[in-house]
C-alpha cells in the first residue's frame, strides 16, 4: 500500500519577501563589489603617484626604533613636498650590509641619498661613487668625516659630550668614583671620540670638585640580540661583583640604553647605578618615570628628518648647502618629564 506525501505550498506573500530579499542581498553585494574595485583602483593609483624627486634613506640598523621614527617622519614631510623617501633594504628579507644597501642606491639612480654615516674607508669610497654619477648625500646624526658628502645633519657630538658630563655631575657626589660609558663598535670613532672629550673637559671645567674616573667598553649594536647579549654578560659580573659596579653608566645610543634598563631589572640591579641614556621611546619615558633611568638626552627626530630632506632639497635646487646642520638637544628627567610629554603631545 502506497503512502501520498503531501506538499505544502509556499504562500504568496512569502514567496514575494523573499524573493525581494535576495534582491536586496544581490544589488548590496553588487554595491560592495563596486565601492571595492573603485578604492582598489584609487589604491593604485596613489601607488603610482609621480614625484618629483626619490631620496634613498640608508642605515645601519632596519629594526630600530629611533630610525623607523626618523625614516616615517621624513617620508611624511617627502610627501608634502612631492618627494618619495625609500628606506633601501627595509623589505627585503635579505640582511645587506651598510655599504651593500649603499651600493643599490646608487645604483637605483636615485636624486639624493640620506645616510646613517660612519668612519668606515668603504663608506667612504661609496659616497664618492655617489658623488660621481652626480647623488648627493647627507648624513644625518652620525657624521662621515672627510667624504664628498654635501651635509651633516646631526647634533655637535662635543655638545654631546659636555650635556652627559653635566648630567654625570647632577647625579655624583663625592663618594662617586667610576663612571662607564657603553661605546657602540660599529659606530665612528671620531664621533664617539668627539663626546668622550666633551665628557672628560666638562668634569675637568665644572666638576673638578669629584674623583671620578671614566671607563669605556665597546659594545657591538649590530643587531638588538648581539648587543643585549654583550650588555648581559657586562650585568652578569656586577650581579656576581657587585663592588665592580660603576656608580654611573652612560650610554650613547637607544639600544644600550633599553638593554641597560632590561638587565638592572633582571638582575635586581635598579638603584645601584645612575644611568644616563639616550633617546625617547615609550620604553625609557617610563624607565625615566620608575626611576630606572636617572636621565636621557633626546634629539628632536621631526628635525632630523626634516633637516635631512631640506639639504638635499636645497643643495640640488642651489648647488650650495650648510656643511652642518645644528639640531637642538633635550635631556629628559623626572623632574621635566611631564612637561616633556605635554610638549610631544602637541607636536
Amino acid at each position: 500500500m502506497s503512502k501520498k506525501h503531501s506538499q505544502k505550498m509556499i504562500p504568496f506573500p512569502a514567496l514575494i519577501i523573499a524573493i525581494l530579499c535576495l534582491f536586496a542581498v544581490t544589488a548590496a553585494l553588487l554595491v560592495y563589489i563596486h565601492h571595492a574595485s573603485t578604492a582598489a583602483i584609487r589604491e593604485k593609483d596613489a601607488s603610482l603617484r609621480e614625484y618629483s624627486r626619490h631620496y634613498a634613506f640608508v642605515t645601519f640598523s632596519r629594526d630600530d626604533i629611533f630610525w623607523e621614527d626618523i625614516f616615517s617622519r621624513a617620508r611624511e614631510y617627502g610627501d608634502t613636498q612631492n618627494i618619495f623617501v625609500e628606506w633601501i633594504g627595509k623589505d627585503l628579507t635579505v640582511d645587506y650590509s651598510k655599504q651593500e644597501l649603499l651600493e643599490i642606491a646608487v645604483a637605483s639612480g636615485v636624486d639624493g641619498i640620506i645616510l646613517e654615516g660612519d668612519g668606515s674607508d668603504e663608506t667612504l669610497d661609496l659616497i664618492e661613487s655617489a658623488e660621481r654619477v652626480g647623488i648627493p648625500v647627507v648624513t644625518v646624526l652620525s657624521d662621515c668625516s672627510g667624504s664628498a658628502r654635501k651635509s651633516f645633519v646631526g647634533v655637535d657630538s662635543y655638545d654631546l659630550g659636555r650635556e652627559y658630563g653635566r648630567q654625570m655631575i647632577r647625579v655624583a657626589n663625592s663618594n662617586t668614583r667610576e663612571a662607564l660609558i657603553l661605546m657602540n663598535a660599529a659606530a665612528e670613532d671620531t664621533w664617539q671620540n668627539t663626546i668622550y672629550n666633551g665628557i672628560r673637559e666638562t668634569l675637568k671645567n665644572e666638576g673638578n670638585h669629584l674623583h671620578l674616573s671614566l671607563v669605556t667598553q665597546a659594545v657591538m649594536s649590530d643587531s638588538q640580540f648581539g648587543g643585549t647579549e654583550e650588555i648581559r654578560s657586562i650585568f652578569q659580573e656586577f650581579y656576581l661583583h657587585p663592588e665592580t659596579m660603576p656608580e654611573i653608566i652612560i650610554c650613547l645610543n637607544e639600544q644600550n640604553t633599553i638593554s641597560v634598563c632590561q638587565m638592572l631589572l633582571d638582575y635586581n640591579l635598579v638603584g645601584q647605578s645612575d644611568v644616563l641614556g639616550y633617546f625617547a621611546t615609550e620604553s625609557i619615558l617610563n624607565a625615566i618615570n620608575r626611576n630606572i633611568l636617572s636621565a636621557s638626552v633626546a634629539v628632536d627626530t621631526q628635525q632630523l628628518a626634516v633637516g635631512s630632506v631640506e639639504a638635499l632639497n636645497e643643495y640640488i635646487d642651489t648647488g650650495y648647502v650648510s656643511d652642518f646642520v645644528a639640531m637642538d638637544l633635550n635631556t629628559v628627567t623626572k623632574d621635566n618629564l611631564e612637561g616633556y610629554l605635554r610638549h610631544a603631545n602637541t607636536d
